[in-house]
């Protein structure tokens, strides 16, 4: 890893941090916030290519686990599912051959949707297992049986639902947010990409 990849993804990381600990999120009844946390991630995956991402992604969950409030919890369920994204968008990008030298605005939409598509299809089964088997019930303190129950109560929606709709909603801000504030920099900015 080069010296500029580790700065960008320094940069960004404190970026990421830096938006958990500023109130800019819409929180949901059982823990999960939709917020701008992972967009420097993306970000990061973008300008330093999928292990950079990566790298990037296991350092958003050491950094979560200090300074969230969710602790190691909220960090684990962040990370993860922001690799879902990142992986939503290295399969986009092999699969249409993308590049962010000068896309058309037709291989930047393809590809933003294509990324989308891909990441919200691993994300949301996830996310839902992992809701149900793991962090909802120490989250809520709560048995596993009954964080069913208790979601579906809260929300009045079925779990998978309750589950599913804000994570596809926080991959949207990922990814598309993520692309249009990466694109203004690679303008001004061009050799991060060499």
């Amino acid at each position: 890893m080069s010296s500029r990849e580790i700065a960008v993804i320094g940069i960004m990381l404190g970026l990421s941090l830096m938006f958990e600990v500023i109130p800019i999120e819409m929180p949901t009844i059982w823990g999960m916030k939709i917020d701008f946390v992972a967009v420097p991630i993306i970000m990061a995956y973008l300008l330093t290519g999928f292990i950079g991402g990566l790298t990037a992604v296991l350092l958003l969950f050491a950094g979560l686990s200090i300074v969230s409030s969710a602790s190691w919890l909220g960090g684990m369920m962040k990370a993860t599912a922001t690799f879902t994204v990142l992986v939503g968008l290295e399969t986009a990008r092999r699969m249409t051959k993308f590049s962010l030298e000068n896309p058309t605005r037709g291989q930047l939409i393809r590809f933003a949707v294509l990324a989308y598509l891909i990441g919200v299809a691993l994300r949301i089964p996830l996310m839902v297992a992992l809701n149900y088997y793991v962090a909802l019930e120490i989250w809520l303190g709560i048995p596993q049986e009954k964080v069913v129950e208790t979601v579906e109560a809260w929300t009045g929606v079925p779990f998978w639902v309750a589950i599913g709709l804000p994570n596809a909603i926080q991959s949207a801000i990922d990814v598309f947010i993520g692309l249009l504030a990466t694109l203004p920099v690679l303008r001004r900015v061009p050799h991060l990409l060499e």
